[in-house]
């Protein structure tokens, strides 16, 4: 189950990070910030799940659930990164 809940927030932070680039597609300064907004997210939905369905996220306390969801949602800008290098994109902006 955890397997689950970790690949749930790697996806619904990847597309929330989608967003956001269309969001403010006129404001690329703002890009820089999408690593920080989606392992902040990741964070808060590793809590969510906790609180709500303790045994889909496996942990012991909330500071590890924050602790998977921090790390599932940084994990999401490698995975874009990862599409970029597959897609011939610079990776560096």
């Amino acid at each position: 189950m955890e397997i689950e809940s970790i690949s749930l927030i790697v996806i619904l932070t990847y597309l929330l990070g989608e967003i956001y680039k269309v969001a403010f597609k006129k404001k690329q300064k703002f890009y820089k910030l999408i690593p920080v907004v989606v392992t902040i997210v990741g964070g808060i939905m590793g809590i969510i799940i906790f609180i709500t369905e303790p045994s889909m996220i496996k942990a012991n306390n909330i500071y590890y659930a924050l602790e998977i969801g921090l790390i599932s949602g940084a994990s999401s800008t490698g995975i874009n990164q990862i599409f970029k290098k597959i897609k011939g994109e610079n990776v560096d902006g």
